[in-house]
């Protein structure tokens, strides 16, 4: 007995929903968190970063040194979190 039309991967009933659905705040801290430690070396606590969905900026309540560390791989942290999270997800400012 045929079927009639094509058959479709699995994986293709969801592009609709990956191409919609962005992280939550709390995956995108984390993520960012575990990021920046690998990349800079050094650990920043979680409550004290700030993630706005809508606009995708990240706001960090930091010393400025850090700041401006983190500034300095800024394109490196970003790569890294355009692998993790997706395009979609990803932050495009630090503050």
């Amino acid at each position: 007995m045929k079927r009639s039309g094509e058959l479709t991967k699995l994986s293709s009933l969801f592009d609709k929903y990956k191409k919609n659905l962005k992280a939550p705040q709390k995956t995108v801290i984390d993520v960012t968190v575990e990021v920046v430690y690998d990349v800079v070396g050094f650990k920043i606590d979680p409550k004290k970063c700030l993630y706005n969905v809508s606009t995708k900026t990240l706001s960090l309540n930091i010393s400025s040194l850090l700041k401006q560390e983190i500034k300095t791989h800024e394109v490196e942290i970003m790569n890294h979190l355009k692998g993790r999270l997706g395009e979609h997800s990803t932050p495009k400012l630090i503050l």
